[in-house]
């Protein structure tokens, strides 16, 4: 009895430390920040931003900056750490938001395989271990919510026939969310749920991403919209507003200007200091998430006050 018991404890202490082990930290990265100044200690991911789909959407546009590209994926790799290509983002090329590249590529069965096959060309020349699909966003009124899953079928077979994978970044909450279905899921490795920019509608000043945003939009996630734990990541910005559509400074900038680190607001700016940052990376950890993702890299100091450190020090003491 008393060895059953034992080995009963056994395991379930091996399991949340597996658990704690696969925790990602992932982070966006623009050619703005030196690949020699990247703290690779504190990742195990980095989504290169951004490829763009052509007018069309059949392929991608020639990629700029590929001398940067080729050296971050060999210093990362060096370190340990994935590199991904993030494809599409808010400024795809039309105007924030326009998404028509999508729409058009995604209603084919020729548009998609097309796309697909650029997309795999690119992550074969340059080494990538995967990719990340920054649709903003699928309709959930529009047949681009169905288009979505179809293009998500078949560019996650083609991944995974080469041992790479597929995330993609979401929406955090409400009816735009809807765009992505449920059948989605096994096609996707995970999730980015970007719980960030809650500012929109009434334009009064108000925190853009508080610690209760990153409590309801998991709850979201997780009970209403049936993603499963481990592929739910947690968004975390790194930047401040100040009202809807208003980007402040950087992280990196407020501290400069005279911002506390322990703060959430100064001046104007709604922001995450270290203290949050700590907090919703551990409830990312009590909910058993598969990890934290920020957007963006750059935005963070090299610092004793590093975000990328606050998140670390809190995944460290799990496991």
């Amino acid at each position: 009895m008393k060895k059953s018991l034992f080995l009963f404890f056994l395991f379930l202490i091996s399991s949340f430390t597996f658990a704690q082990s696969n925790f990602k930290q992932i982070a966006y990265c623009t050619p703005g920040i030196p690949v020699n100044e990247i703290p690779y200690k504190y990742l195990t991911h980095i989504n290169f931003s951004f490829a763009i789909p052509t007018k069309d959407g059949k392929k991608l546009e020639p990629l700029k900056h590929t001398e940067y590209l080729s050296e971050l994926v060999s210093t990362a790799h060096k370190a340990g750490v994935k590199v991904f290509i993030s494809v599409g983002g808010w400024g795809i090329g039309d105007g924030g938001g326009n998404d028509t590249r999508f729409h058009v590529m995604a209603e084919t069965a020729e548009g998609r395989a097309s796309f697909i096959n650029s997309t795999m060309k690119l992550v074969n020349e340059f080494n990538l271990d995967g990719v990340d699909l920054d649709w903003e966003y699928p309709d959930p009124d529009h047949r681009s919510a169905d288009d979505y899953v179809l293009l998500c079928k078949d560019l996650y077979k083609e991944l995974h026939a080469t041992g790479k994978e597929l995330t993609a970044a979401v929406v955090s909450s409400g009816k735009q969310a809807y765009g992505i279905k449920e059948e989605v899921y096994p096609y996707m490795d995970w999730l980015n749920i970007m719980v960030y920019d809650g500012d929109y509608g009434p334009q009064e000043l108000k925190h853009h991403s508080p610690y209760s945003m990153a409590v309801r939009c998991i709850d979201f996630w997780l009970n209403e919209r049936n993603l499963p734990t481990e592929k739910c990541v947690l968004g975390l910005p790194f930047y401040a507003k100040k009202g809807h559509g208003n980007f402040g400074f950087t992280y990196k900038k407020l501290l400069e200007s005279g911002a506390s680190h322990y703060d959430d607001y100064w001046n104007g700016h709604y922001y995450n200091g270290t203290i949050t940052i700590a907090n919703k990376t551990k409830l990312a950890l009590d909910k058993k998430l598969g990890g934290v993702m920020v957007w963006e890299m750059s935005c963070d100091t090299n610092d004793e006050f590093s975000l990328f450190k606050a998140i670390d020090e809190v995944v460290k003491k799990r496991n």
